[in-house]
C-alpha cells in the first residue's frame, strides 16, 4: 500500500529558547518524505536545515505577532495539503492567532495549561470540520487525538518548556490512502533509529477508514 512519512514539529523558537536545532531531529526525520513545521520558528535558517532533509512546508506562528521579531512575515497562517486523498491542515493554533493567545492567557490564569490542546483542538475542529489531519502547534503539549473522524495532532515544542514541564517533542505522520496515523517522539531518548523504537502516545490514534476525496492540487495556502 502506498504511504508517506511526515515529519512534525513546531516551537522551534530558534534562537530565542534555543541555540540549534538538535541533532535528535535529524536523526528522526532521516528518510522522511516531507516535514511539516507548526510555526514558531522563530528564524526562518531553520527552515533551510530542514529542507536539508526533505522539503519542508511551514506556518506562522503567534509569537511573529510580537515586534521586534518579524523573520516570518512571509508565511501563511494556515496551509492545506492534499496527500493521498487525505485532506491534511497544517496551522499553528487557531485561524485568529491573536485569539489563540487570548486563550492561552486566560488558560495560564486560571491555572488550567494542561487544558489548552483540549481548548484549540475543539476550536480547531469547529474551523477544520471537514479535514482528516490537523496538525497544530503552540501549547507546546504533544497529543494525538482522534475526534469525530478527524485525526488531531501537535507534535510538542521542540525547544524546552520548564515553566510547565514540558519534554522536547516531534512527531512522524503516515499518510495512507486509507487514512492517518501519528506517533509522538520525545527528543531527550536515545533512538538509533526512530522508525523501527518510535515512542508512541498514550493516546495514539489510527485512521482505520476514510472516506474518498476528489483530487486537488497538493498544497493550498492561506495567507493570514
Amino acid at each position: 500500500m502506498q504511504s508517506l512519512r511526515i515529519g512534525l514539529l513546531a516551537d522551534t523558537h530558534i534562537p530565542h529558547r534555543l541555540d540549534r536545532l538538535p541533532a535528535a531531529v535529524g536523526r528522526i526525520f532521516a528518510g522522511v518524505d516531507l516535514i511539516l513545521h507548526a510555526g514558531d520558528l522563530d528564524e526562518a535558517d531553520v527552515l533551510a536545515e530542514l529542507g536539508r532533509i526533505a522539503p519542508t512546508v511551514a506556518v506562522r506562528g503567534n509569537w511573529h505577532l510580537h515586534p521586534p521579531n518579524r523573520s516570518s512575515p512571509h508565511l501563511p497562517v494556515t496551509v492545506h495539503l492534499y496527500l493521498l486523498g487525505q485532506h491534511v491542515v497544517l496551522t499553528h493554533g487557531l485561524p485568529n492567532l491573536r485569539y489563540g493567545v487570548l486563550l492561552e492567557f486566560y488558560a495560564r490564569v486560571l491555572g488550567q495549561h494542561a487544558r489548552l490542546n483540549e481548548l484549540m483542538i475543539r476550536n480547531l475542529h469547529r474551523h477544520f470540520h471537514s479535514a482528516d489531519v490537523v496538525i497544530f502547534g503552540h501549547t507546546h503539549h504533544a497529543e494525538v487525538k482522534h475526534v469525530d473522524g478527524t485525526l488531531f495532532v501537535n507534535p510538542g515544542a521542540v525547544c524546552s518548556t520548564p515553566d510547565f514541564d514540558e519534554r522536547p517533542a516531534v512527531a512522524l505522520l503516515t499518510v495512507r490512502t486509507s487514512g492517518a496515523e501519528a506517533e509522538i517522539v520525545y527528543l531527550d531518548e536515545e533512538i538509533p533509529n526512530a522508525f523501527e523504537n518510535v515512542k508512541h502516545c498514550t493516546q495514539h490514534a489510527t485512521r482505520s477508514t476514510c472516506s474518498a476525496k476528489p483530487n486537488y492540487p497538493w498544497q493550498r495556502r492561506e495567507a493570514g
